[in-house]
């Protein structure tokens, strides 16, 4: 079991990263600015062969920027970039083309850029599905509201922070033979979503545009957050929502090196908590202790876990050279089997925004 678990947890800290600055959205360090952070090819055939799309960057500072290099998480993704400084005003170009040619299968792979001035590289992503034969509409955009098809109920947009906004493009299609007309309802504060056209043609795909701003949330919403919104076709509205979820993390980039130096740093007793062997039913408590060993107190926004029955008590701010505890509780009604409950926290500390801690337990 502990070597089981043990990869798991070196699998899923490795999974959580990102940051950029305030403004408009998908900012980065009020220094470059991207028309998109996703590019969704969405359905492809193999047979189409490689599949090419462009990332747009702006220099929206106020001095010239360069883009040093461009790393694929990938050898079927070969990049290419403007190689020429990039005057402040003026845009260059990533462009990535995907082989398409490893077989059917979704894939989603991450392009890594790096800008002089930034003091972390730019992450994008190129997403899809390559196909081996073509399916119907109804068969790629199962999740139906009518006539209208999503792929899922859901799309996460990964990590924004505070005072920032970022954007993601929802592939729709119309499953009918008649045209449809939809519109949006109950959009969560803080969430706007778009569609360049209210009609989508009969037997054809749209695209829907989500923008999460955080301006917009006043500065209250902090980890993992669901933005939803109600869907109207044709004037139905159906019951089901969409959700847009985004982690919203603690926005650093105004702070000097040497203020995050004298930020708060939380030194953990131990970031795995195990339990043992239980049976179904029972309540299991424990904690995790956590000394400020940096300049300022330490605090923390909010704590997310991974599955379901496990609460957090989180501690007042720690001051520097003092200790705190969160203490945890699981109910494991209705669990089963070995359980990894990553608990995610949000905190304060220029190096350590995001932590993640584990919560082990067996269930009979």
């Amino acid at each position: 079991m502990r070597g089981r678990i043990f990869s798991m947890i070196v699998l899923l800290s490795a999974v959580m990263a990102g940051a950029f600055r305030a403004g408009a959205q998908n900012v980065f360090e009020q220094t470059v600015s991207f028309d998109k952070v996703i590019h969704d090819f969405g359905d492809i055939m193999i047979a189409d062969g490689p599949q090419k799309c462009t990332f747009v960057m702006k220099n929206v500072g106020d001095r010239p920027v360069a883009i040093s290099r461009v790393v694929t998480s990938c050898g079927c993704t070969e990049p290419s970039w403007t190689e020429a400084p990039i005057m402040p005003g003026k845009t260059g170009e990533v462009s990535v083309v995907f082989s398409n040619d490893q077989g059917p299968y979704p894939f989603n792979k991450s392009v890594t850029v790096y800008v002089s001035g930034l003091t972390k590289p730019v992450v994008l992503k190129v997403r899809g599905v390559a196909h081996d034969k073509a399916k119907s509409l109804s068969e790629l955009f199962p999740s139906a509201y009518g006539p209208l098809g999503f792929r899922e109920t859901w799309v996460s947009m990964g990590q924004i922070d505070q005072g920032l906004a970022r954007s993601v493009e929802v592939e729709v299609a119309n499953t009918s033979g008649r045209d449809i007309e939809v519109r949006f309802e109950d959009v969560t504060p803080g969430l706007s979503v778009s569609l360049p056209e209210n009609a989508i043609p009969a037997k054809s795909k749209a695209r829907i545009t989500c923008v999460v701003d955080t301006r917009r949330t006043s500065g209250e919403r902090w980890g993992k957050t669901p933005f939803t919104f109600s869907v109207i076709v044709n004037g139905t509205k159906f019951s089901r929502v969409f959700t847009v979820e985004a982690l919203i993390k603690e926005n650093f980039s105004d702070l000097s090196d040497t203020q995050k130096r004298a930020g708060a740093l939380p030194q953990f007793e131990s970031s795995s908590l195990e339990l043992g062997t239980v049976d179904a039913g029972t309540v299991l408590t424990g904690k995790f202790t956590v000394k400020n060993i940096g300049k300022d107190s330490f605090r923390i926004y909010k704590a997310d876990a991974s599955e379901p029955g496990l609460s957090v008590s989180l501690p007042e701010p720690v001051p520097y050279g003092e200790s705190g505890t969160l203490d945890i509780r699981v109910d494991t009604s209705g669990q089963s089997g070995e359980v990894l409950n990553v608990v995610t926290l949000i905190t304060n500390s220029p190096s350590r925004p995001i932590i993640n801690l584990f919560v082990i337990y067996t269930v009979r």
